[in-house]
């Protein structure tokens, strides 16, 4: 059986994730760029924020038109099903988005 999660359940996956990715990155790009474990936990992390974004509902999205949902949701996409095109550089340009990401989904509070 599938539990279905609401607004506020998804947006405070997406906030554990941005601070679980925070955490991983402390080291910087070098560290991020040497270390497959660190890629691979930026990976999952990042798609956990597209799926978790993905299934906010459409009145949470429609009132947060700030927060570019179907770009979070097409990335987790894009490293899921086409993972032998990940490359560092894409993954660090993700996460070079993430405190914007911070501010902006801090801010919702789902209807």
């Amino acid at each position: 059986m599938t539990v279905r999660r609401n607004d506020a359940q998804r947006v405070a996956d997406v906030l554990r994730s941005v601070s679980r990715l925070e955490e991983v990155l402390e080291g910087g790009y070098s560290e991020f760029a040497g270390s497959w474990l660190v890629q691979s936990a930026v990976t999952r992390e990042l798609e956990v924020i597209g799926e978790a974004a993905g299934e906010v509902s459409s009145p949470t999205r429609k009132g947060h038109p700030e927060i570019e949902w179907e770009k979070m949701r097409d990335f987790s996409s894009f490293a899921k099903h086409e993972y032998w095109r990940m490359d560092p550089r894409r993954l660090w340009a993700a996460v070079e988005e993430v405190p914007s990401l911070k501010r902006k989904i801090g801010l919702v509070i789902p209807p």
